[in-house]
């Protein structure tokens, strides 16, 4: 366990940077008198998402009559799942979807429907690693006990030498992973690592049972009344593992890749050395900038430095706000991690893993 774990993390007060920054990206909204939460490009994108899963879902299950029909509707569920999670979940999790409650909450409940916990998400995600990001002990998000090693704060195992290659093996469960054991664990234990659970309204508990039920009732027990067990269970399964594996590679291209930072709070007094944004930027990393298909896919995750620093803006607003961010980081010497495409931070992250398996990075 590192020293770090249960040390009180304290960044310094916000500085010159973020509070320039800040004002240049307000005034970019007010000035064309627009709203930073989401438009009417969100809501297409909700409406071809949504329209994508549940016409694949309803093909799957009661249009096919072949395996490459089948395979071929499984695939189009992958692709709805994702795009429900990447834009829609994501922005309403975050509060960015609009700017009144009740349709961010029910854009973060695309959570429940495909299969996880938005409660869960929102402490997960948007307190401890948004918070947090690249810190052992805290982040979650790079903690994968001792299967892998994503930091150089964790301790090195021997079979870390080898987590490029498994790696995809183990991001592929990512999905059953957590509707079938982590959600449940962190209910019962009351914790997210260390982290205790914040207090839930009395109608959360129930309402995570009912989504649960109704995740199985429409995943697998509809689809059994009208093919065999196995078959249904085999669709389920190849789903989820190509589900579990787009999510969590996108999600590692944002903060475990060659050049992207892992502070450490000092021992005593749990101080970081830079300010909050600072260190948002330091650790995280945008890629394939200009690549439209990609933002459209994934809704705006690879405009990640983006992202950390303003989450309360929607994603569709992040390629305009980005010539604003990268240019106040340069004027301000905070290094600005970008790759150019896809494949090169895919690239970077496979390189990130093997060093993290060699011991000189043990230290």
């Amino acid at each position: 366990m590192s020293e770090h774990r249960s040390t009180r993390i304290i960044f310094p007060p916000r500085g010159v940077f973020f509070n320039t920054l800040k004002a240049r990206v307000d005034a970019y909204f007010h000035e064309r008198e627009i709203k930073q939460t989401g438009n009417a490009f969100l809501y297409f994108k909700t409406l071809f998402s949504y329209a994508l899963l549940i016409g694949s879902y309803l093909t799957l299950v009661f249009g096919v009559e072949s395996w490459w029909a089948g395979m071929l509707a499984a695939f189009g569920v992958v692709q709805g799942f994702v795009m429900v999670a990447f834009n829609v979940m994501h922005d309403g999790a975050h509060g960015s979807y609009s700017r009144k409650s009740w349709p961010n909450w029910l854009a973060g409940a695309s959570m429940d429907f495909i299969g996880s916990s938005q409660m869960l998400w929102k402490q997960k995600h948007n307190m401890l690693h948004h918070t947090y990001t690249n810190i052992e002990g805290k982040d979650d998000d790079i903690a994968i006990g001792s299967l892998m090693r994503l930091s150089p704060e964790q301790p090195l195992k021997p079979w870390h030498r080898f987590q490029h290659w498994y790696a995809p093996v183990l991001y592929s469960l990512l999905t059953l992973y957590l509707a079938f054991y982590s959600d449940w664990q962190k209910i019962i234990t009351n914790k997210i690592g260390d982290t205790p659970l914040q207090p839930r309204k009395g109608w959360e508990i129930p309402y995570f049972l009912f989504a649960k039920c109704a995740y199985v009732g429409y995943a697998l027990v509809l689809p059994m009344l009208f093919h065999p067990v196995w078959k249904v269970l085999l669709f389920f399964v190849g789903i989820h593992l190509l589900f579990g594996l787009t999510l969590s590679l996108v999600f590692q291209l944002a903060h475990t890749v060659e050049g992207a930072s892992f502070p450490t709070p000092a021992a005593d007094s749990g101080k970081m050395e830079n300010e909050w944004a600072v260190h948002q930027v330091k650790t995280t990393a945008d890629f394939a900038p200009t690549n439209k298909l990609a933002s459209f896919y994934m809704g705006g995750l690879n405009f990640q430095v983006e992202h950390h620093l303003f989450h309360k803006i929607s994603h569709v607003h992040y390629p305009e706000i980005r010539r604003i961010v990268k240019e106040t980081c340069e004027e301000f010497s905070v290094p600005y991690l970008c790759f150019p495409s896809v494949r090169s931070a895919i690239a970077a992250h496979f390189r990130f893993l093997k060093s993290m398996g060699k011991p000189a990075l043990s230290q």
